[in-house]
């Protein structure tokens, strides 16, 4: 008899505990794994070839030695390392015309890719120059006495009432004036002249990397 009460309270005790522990068991919260913020970066490989068109004529005296900043279109599509668009054709591009060696460069400075700008360090070969030769100074010198010498003599001559003497006088020294004025004039300008639609390539000195985030 004591047996079966033993038998009868340890199923009863077995049965309970099954019931009891799932029931504590779904007392406790779960915890939802956080996602991670992934930053993909992007690169740009430095065989990538930058090419730019000027969409208006432009001409740059290099002689003054000065940069000239300009932006713009990309005349065709960037790509990154893994063959996606970055920077899809007409993307704006800053640059700078920088004088060098009688003719000039275009320096790639930055680009905007996604609304962003990223900077970059891109140049293209020299862009010859051309010379514009002015007058000589001797041609010039000529044709300035005898200009000044007209002028200088016509008034002499009007204030002396008409004597020639003093007509000549005053032509003499017109040319003086004009001979000194033509020599001090200049003789030559350098330029560069780029004609619209003109496109250039441009290689990158490092790869470019940015944050795609």
């Amino acid at each position: 008899m004591k047996t079966q009460i033993l038998l009868n309270l340890a199923c009863s005790l077995s049965l309970l505990g099954a019931v009891t522990v799932p029931a504590m068991a779904q007392q406790v919260p779960s915890v939802p794994p956080q996602p991670q913020a992934i930053s993909q970066e992007i690169t740009i490989p430095q065989d990538t070839a930058i090419i730019v068109s000027f969409p208006t004529p432009v001409t740059v005296d290099v002689g003054q030695k000065k940069d000239y900043p300009l932006t713009l279109p990309l005349a065709s599509a960037i790509k990154d390392a893994q063959g996606n668009v970055v920077a899809p054709e007409n993307t704006p591009v800053t640059i700078i015309l920088k004088p060098t060696d009688g003719g000039a460069k275009i320096i790639a400075q930055s680009l905007v890719i996604n609304g962003r700008i990223v900077s970059i360090k891109a140049s293209s070969q020299m862009i010859p120059g051309t010379t514009i030769t002015h007058k000589r100074a001797n041609d010039k010198a000529v044709e300035n006495g005898s200009v000044w010498g007209r002028i200088t003599g016509s008034t002499l001559g009007f204030i002396s009432n008409g004597d020639p003497e003093q007509f000549d006088r005053g032509a003499m020294l017109g040319s003086a004036i004009g001979l000194v004025s033509g020599l001090r004039s200049a003789e030559n300008t350098r330029i560069v002249q780029i004609p619209q639609s003109s496109v250039y390539v441009l290689s990158l000195e490092a790869p470019i990397q940015f944050s795609g985030r």
